[in-house]
């Protein structure tokens, strides 16, 4: 498989054709693109993204489609279905690699006299692929959460997360079990003037099968709706050449967002 170099490159020019963006939108448009990317916030969309990785031991192509609807004003489903190409292997293998679902009970609040939602839910992880081939995780979890989405006021979000992942069925070419502990920061602050959004999401993970081993991630998302209903984003993916992570070294994305 042909090592894609030039994506980070991509993703650069995504990002400064998105904010310079001439846009005569209203701000509507800029929330309802924002709170599509909040854990914790009530709406209806569908995103279909295309991602790339650099592993330690190759390349990933990640074809996914990720979304959440409002089953009642309280009750929120997720869903998220990825599809790899990989040769992390030594060869190239593609395949479906996980399907996620997961349902969030929604309830406003007020702590610190600040206005907020309190998340509490639980995720399901169906491992799709193969772990010998690269395309699988090699294991099936449950993974209860519990979090806060803050808004402290009408362009900034800032959302805390915490998530605990427990295997339930493993594949035998796994050497452990998963039990981790999944902290999780989030700070989406939306732009009226370009009908967008800038996200940054960092994910950290405490790994207790393996002494209690941390590592994290940084997700940057920058995004802009076209109309009420259709937008773009692009993201640079941030691992093991900024932070600490065997997940993956550096990668970038491209995705279309569309609510409802």
């Amino acid at each position: 498989m042909t090592r894609v170099k030039f994506f980070p490159t991509l993703i650069g020019i995504l990002f400064l054709f998105l904010l310079s963006s001439a846009v005569l939108a209203a701000e509507e448009g800029a929330s309802s693109g924002a709170a599509a990317s909040d854990p914790t916030a009530a709406v209806n969309y569908q995103d279909v993204r295309y991602r790339y990785f650099d592993l330690e031991s190759g390349d990933k192509n990640s074809f996914e489609t990720e979304g959440a609807f409002m089953l009642s004003p309280r009750l929120k489903i997720t869903n998220e279905l990825r599809y790899v190409e990989t040769d992390s292997s030594g060869k190239s293998e593609q395949d479906f690699e996980q399907l996620k679902l997961k349902a969030i009970l929604l309830t406003n609040g007020k702590p610190f006299g600040v206005k907020a939602k309190y998340a509490l839910g639980v995720e399901w992880q169906k491992d799709l692929g193969d772990l010998k081939e690269g395309t699988g995780t090699g294991a099936d979890v449950i993974a209860p959460l519990v979090g806060i989405g803050w808004v402290p006021d009408d362009k900034n979000f800032i959302i805390t997360l915490l998530q605990y992942y427990h295997s339930y069925d493993t594949d035998s070419a796994r050497k452990d079990d998963i039990r981790e502990t999944g902290p999780r920061l989030i700070w989406i602050r939306s732009i009226p003037d370009i009908k967008g959004w800038f996200k940054a999401d960092l994910k950290m993970s405490i790994n207790h099968e393996d002494d209690n081993d941390f590592s994290q991630t940084l997700e940057l998302q920058l995004g802009k709706m076209f109309s009420s209903s259709v937008g773009a984003y692009a993201e640079l993916l941030l691992g093991d050449d900024v932070l600490d992570t065997n997940a993956y070294d550096i990668g970038g994305g491209l995705g279309v967002r569309f609510i409802y």
